[in-house]
Formats: structure tokens, C-alpha cells, sequence
């Protein structure tokens, strides 16, 4: 077999499996999907993940239980992804004040708020509370761990 030909097969090859590979969060994140997405072709972990910076750069703190303050990422949260196991408490509650104060944002189980800079995201619970409305980037203090998220 000719050299070229060789690299011709390998080349077509290269070009099925790309076609038949599962697609990675990275890389549907590269196809340019924002928002709300969805994590769920990674194996949960039981965790809420936040970073300081969007699309999972700068810092990151992240809890398998409720938080009553988040320390060192209070109020600098730029992504957020809730990687809890589905069934029980699975949607997480985000507020705007410590010992979950203020009005509150629920993130559903598999979703990721890859960049909040863009102030799609905001604090839609809790009508007439502190922050009602704000954007949530920088603006999250405290969360709870929750059945479903519901306007309340």
C-alpha cells in the first residue's frame, strides 16, 4: 500500500470516530453553547461547584452540604454548577445574604451557569426581599440544598 493511500485511510478513520465519540461538555462548550447547560455527561458528584470566573476559571469552592456563608467565594461567583445527585434535595437555592438571606436564585440538578457576567441569571425568588432582581454574578452569599426549585 502507497504512502498516501495509507494516510488517506488513516485520515477517514480519524474522521468516523470523531463522528461517532460521545460529545464532552468541553466541547459543546466549544460549539459555543452558554447558559444554562447541562452537565449530565459527567458523573455526578454530589457537589455544587462554583469559580470565580466564568466558564470554570479563577477560584473554586464547591459543597456537598448547605452553606451558610461562602467565604472565600462569597460574592466573586462567575460560574456556577449544581453536580448533585438527582432525587432527594436536588436543586440549590443561592442567596444573596449569609444564613440564606435576602432573595434567592434556584439552579436545577445538572445545570451550569457557565458565565453569570452576562446578567442573564438573577435573584427571581423572594419578591420584596434585599437583591430581588439583581444580577446573581458576585452577588451569592449562601445556598440550601432543595427538593425543586419553585417561586417562593
Amino acid at each position: 500500500m502507497s504512502v498516501k493511500r495509507l494516510l488517506t485511510v488513516a485520515a477517514s478513520a480519524a474522521a468516523v470516530a470523531a463522528l461517532f465519540s460521545p460529545v464532552s461538555s468541553a466541547s459543546a462548550l466549544d460549539a459555543g453553547s452558554q447558559g444554562t447547560g447541562s452537565a449530565q455527561l459527567v458523573a455526578a458528584d454530589g457537589k455544587l461547584h462554583v469559580y470565580t470566573q466564568p466558564y470554570g476559571g479563577g477560584l473554586e469552592c464547591s459543597w456537598t452540604g448547605n452553606s451558610n456563608d461562602w467565604g472565600s467565594c462569597r460574592n466573586l461567583t462567575s460560574d456556577i454548577w449544581n453536580n448533585g445527585y438527582a432525587g432527594g434535595p436536588d436543586a440549590v437555592d443561592l442567596y444573596t445574604a449569609p444564613n440564606a438571606g435576602g432573595a434567592h436564585a434556584c439552579i436545577s440538578q445538572g445545570d451550569r451557569w457557565y458565565d453569570t457576567k452576562s446578567g442573564t441569571y438573577r435573584f427571581t425568588y423572594g419578591a420584596g426581599l434585599e437583591q430581588f432582581g439583581a444580577s446573581v454574578n458576585n452577588n451569592i452569599s449562601s445556598h440550601r440544598w432543595v427538593d425543586y426549585c419553585s417561586q417562593g
